[in-house]
C-alpha cells in the first residue's frame, strides 16, 4: 500500500481552494442593480397599463420611490424604458402615474418591488412585483398574489 505524502496532500487542498474561490459567483453590487430593476418594473407596468390609458393623454407619467416620496426616475432608468410612451412625473401632463420602488432584496437573484398606479382622483393602487435575474438580465415575472385568511 502506498503512503500519502503530506506535502502533496496540502498542495492538493491549496489548489482546490484556489480554484473553488474563482468558481464562486460574485456578489452583485445592489446599488448598481437598482436602476435596472426599477426600469424593468416600470417597463412591465407601462406595458400592462398603457392599454388602459386614453389616447388623448398619449403618455404615462413615471416615478420611483425610495421611501415615502416619489421622485423622477434617473436618466439611466428613463433610457432603459426607452421608446415606451413615458415621461418623468415632474414634466408630465398625463392623467396616470406609474411608480416603482422601493426594492426588497430576497436573494441576489430575486427581489420584490412595490409598485403603484395612480389614476386621476381614484387614488393609488398598490401592487408588489417579483423580479428575477435570468441569464444576466432582470425580468419582472408579474405581481405577487397572496391570500389573506378570512
Amino acid at each position: 500500500m502506498r503512503s500519502i505524502c503530506p506535502a502533496g496532500l496540502a498542495c492538493s487542498f491549496f489548489l482546490a481552494g484556489c480554484v473553488g474561490a474563482d468558481a464562486q459567483p460574485k456578489a452583485l453590487d445592489r446599488a448598481t442593480q437598482a436602476p435596472l430593476i426599477l426600469g424593468e418594473v416600470l417597463r412591465y407596468e407601462i406595458q400592462r397599463f398603457a392599454a388602459n390609458a386614453g389616447e388623448a393623454e398619449g403618455v404615462l407619467c413615471v416615478a420611483v420611490r425610495d421611501g415615502q416620496a416619489a421622485r423622477d426616475p434617473s436618466p439611466d432608468i428613463m433610457q432603459s424604458i426607452g421608446g415606451l410612451r413615458a415621461q418623468p412625473q415632474s414634466r408630465c401632463q398625463g392623467n396616470e402615474t406609474l411608480i416603482a420602488g422601493p426594492i426588497e432584496w430576497v436573494r441576489d437573484d430575486e427581489v420584490h418591488v412595490k409598485g403603484g398606479h395612480i389614476r386621476g382622483s381614484e387614488g393609488e393602487r398598490l401592487l408588489a412585483y417579483r423580479v428575477v435575474l435570468e441569464a444576466g438580465q432582470w425580468k419582472c415575472v408579474g405581481p405577487i398574489v397572496s391570500w389573506d385568511p378570512l
